[in-house]
């Protein structure tokens, strides 16, 4: 019978494995597009055998999901940390400040995933996933609103919570996709968060 110590190598090998491979896929994302990214690409670029890479992912399409999950987690994570109630007391820009750029500093790190991720992975992942992300990142949101109630413009948080996620995520994705000439990432932070402000907080506030 395998012991507790006996499995846990094995199975720190194999999430080496694992990443080792999603990061190999990123990088072909990055410097040679989606075309370039078989599998026997990205074993190659892993410096894994095909074999390998099959025993782990049954094909690109589950690699693209598992990148995809990585990425909600970490959007997930993000967004608790900043709106949790610890920080109930900054004054509300800051906030969103931290959201709008905690959020683009995924995305510039690996745009050309992220890319891919807009475009292949609503092809690949089921509508069920994303929109489960979508629910979960919305009731965070929504969650710290009532809290921030006396700040707010609104009273319908369901509503106000799902238009500031998905006004700050669709102009995001679209510079992302589109590469406006001349439109900074800087520029872009400071327009977002002024929009969301705006909509969100009471002049007064």
């Amino acid at each position: 019978m395998k012991t507790a110590a006996q499995k846990k190598p094995r199975q720190l090998r194999a999430q080496v494995t694992v990443d080792t491979i999603l990061e190999a896929a990123i990088r072909i994302f990055e410097k040679e597009g989606l075309d370039a990214a078989t599998t026997t690409r990205i074993a190659e670029v892993a410096g894994v055998s095909v074999g390998t890479l099959y025993h782990h992912f049954q094909d690109r399409n589950a690699i693209v999901n598992a990148l995809q999950d990585r990425e909600f987690d970490r959007a997930l994570a993000l967004m608790a940390d900043v709106l949790s109630n610890d920080n109930l007391g900054r004054a509300p820009r800051e906030t969103v400040e931290k959201v709008v750029r905690g959020l683009a500093t995924l995305y510039i790190a690996s745009p050309g995933l992220h890319r891919v991720l807009a475009i292949e992975g609503l092809r690949v992942a089921s509508a069920d996933r994303v929109h489960a992300f979508d629910l979960r990142v919305i009731a965070i949101v929504r969650t710290f609103l009532s809290a921030s109630r006396a700040h707010l413009r609104c009273d319908d948080l369901e509503a106000t919570s799902f238009t500031a996620y998905q006004s700050v995520r669709a102009t995001m994705l679209a510079c992302l996709l589109e590469r406006p000439a001349g439109l900074s990432i800087e520029t872009l932070v400071s327009q977002v968060v002024d929009l969301v402000v705006r909509y969100l907080v009471r002049d007064d506030a």
